[in-house]
């Protein structure tokens, strides 16, 4: 039977530029489990229903205007985007309802799953598995990596016209991730090819290799992986907007704790992404109209009338866009012209070297578990989840939703700063565009008062020809567009 399409209209942000990478096996296992009542099995243990397809990624508004692109060259409609149910998120769980590791879940068939899983967390997964396999269960589990690869492709929103011994869907989380791509073993393809044939002829084409961007991408929209994510609650790590759990399938291992989670009390804490700067840097105008709207917010200076039309707390950033700050803010951006005279250049070479340096100590300080110590109040208001990309200042943190303004009561400042180690920082934190407005008082997504995604017809994938990826890629903002100093 082949696989059922969702076909999604509305904005899903700046992507990538184009290119491919290959996830090395250093990196993502591939593991299958396979066998009569494999869909029973993994439906026991996963976080989303097996049984119904998966959710699509929550787009940006219908008509959101693109900052950068003038008026008159904004687009007319919002593009139309595809996602398979072959390919979606999900989490593994223990009995506690914490969680073991995440993974993308590809569907052959009912009896044949592959488990994309990162590196770092295969080995607990597997004896996870293997731990609640019944004795009469007929189903069998084993690592397929050495004959199976994944990659993912990036500055495309269509997946379709996949070549032979292949899958593949945009990344289930949010297209801003890239099209994955899982290669097929050869006893279940017709024309296999491998995977080195795959990335030559990708090099060839307009998607030249790209390695190690991936992990800069992941960190730039938000998203925590593998064992980044072992031990935290399912919400703490926004699994549910990120489409992973399902709230209304049945019982599963470690359902509860998500459940009371979900239904009940005030979630405080969840994973973000963070710019960290010099303490003496002037931040960026879009942070410190987000910390002055939080003071108004807060002292109740805002009609209920004008709350309606308030952006959201903090900035939101596509991947791309954030990638641009992160580019000036570290000196990987240098004019393209000459200096006017050597007391310029000399005043340049001496900037470029000062965010080097700081880059440098980002990385020192920014180990995973390293303390984020408010220097007003010698507070802890977070902790590393993922450490910088080298070159480069942004994290993942488990943040206090008050430290940053997103809880009642709280409130985040242009003028904070924080103490990792034994360094002070500024930080931006920031909204992914996968976020959704968070209800300030519960620090869950608030109620939607209109539907503002429009989801087509499921439909059966077209097997005719190879068609073209479609391509959405907006303007990078020129250097003068952003305030750093």
């Amino acid at each position: 039977m082949p696989p059922s399409i969702t076909t999604v209209t509305g904005n899903f942000g700046r992507l990538w530029g184009r290119g491919h990478e290959i996830l090395e096996p250093h990196y993502r296992r591939i593991l299958s489990v396979a066998g009569t009542g494999a869909t029973s099995f993994l439906q026991n243990l996963v976080t989303s229903d097996l049984r119904s397809a998966p959710n699509p990624p929550r787009p940006e508004k219908k008509g959101t205007i693109r900052p950068g692109i003038p008026r008159h060259m904004q687009p007319e409609t919002d593009p139309d985007v595809q996602f398979t149910d072959q390919l979606r998120a999900t989490c593994f769980l223990d009995n506690k309802g914490r969680i073991v590791t995440d993974s993308l879940l590809w569907k052959l068939n009912e009896e044949q799953y592959y488990v994309e899983v990162s590196n770092d967390t295969v080995h607990e997964l597997l004896e996870h598995m293997k731990l609640f396999k019944m004795r009469r269960t007929k189903v069998e589990i084993t690592d397929r990596t050495e004959d199976m690869a994944a990659a993912v492709i990036y500055g495309t929103l269509n997946s379709q016209g996949t070549p032979d011994g292949f899958l593949a869907g945009l990344d289930p989380r949010h297209p801003s991730l890239g099209m994955r791509v899982l290669q097929l073993p050869g006893d279940q393809s017709p024309r296999h090819i491998t995977v080195q044939q795959f990335s030559d002829a990708l090099a060839k084409s307009t998607f030249p290799s790209m390695p190690g961007n991936y992990e800069l991408v992941r960190r730039l929209a938000g998203v925590a992986e593998g064992s980044e994510l072992k031990g935290l609650v399912a919400l703490e790590s926004n699994q549910e907007h990120l489409n992973a759990v399902s709230f209304d399938k049945g019982c599963y291992l470690g359902q509860e704790l998500t459940a009371r989670v979900h239904h009940t009390g005030v979630l405080r804490k969840r994973i973000m992404p963070l710019m960290l700067l010099d303490p003496h840097t002037d931040v960026p105008s879009p942070w410190r109209v987000a910390a002055n709207l939080q003071e108004g917010r807060e002292r109740s200076k805002f009609t209920p009338e004008e709350l309606q039309y308030l952006p959201t707390r903090l900035p939101r950033l596509s991947v791309l866009t954030a990638g641009n700050l992160v580019a000036i803010a570290t000196g990987s951006i240098e004019p393209s012209t000459d200096a006017v005279d050597e007391k310029a250049a000399m005043e340049l070479k001496v900037a470029l070297e000062r965010s080097r340096q700081r880059v440098k100590e980002i990385e020192e300080d920014c180990t995973a578990g390293a303390k984020l110590v408010d220097t007003a109040t010698d507070k802890t208001i977070g902790k590393i989840i993922s450490p910088p990309v080298k070159g480069t200042n942004v994290v993942l943190a488990l943040m206090r939703l008050e430290a940053v303004g997103l809880l009642e009561g709280g409130q985040w400042s242009h003028t904070n700063k924080i103490r990792i180690g034994d360094r002070e920082y500024r930080y931006l934190p920031y909204l992914p565009l996968w976020w959704p407005e968070l209800d300030a008082t519960t620090g869950k997504a608030a109620e939607e008062t209109e539907d503002d995604i429009e989801v087509t017809e499921v439909v059966e994938s077209s097997e005719s020809g190879i068609r073209m990826p479609r391509i959405e890629i907006e303007r990078i903002p020129a250097e003068e567009d952003v305030t750093v100093r």
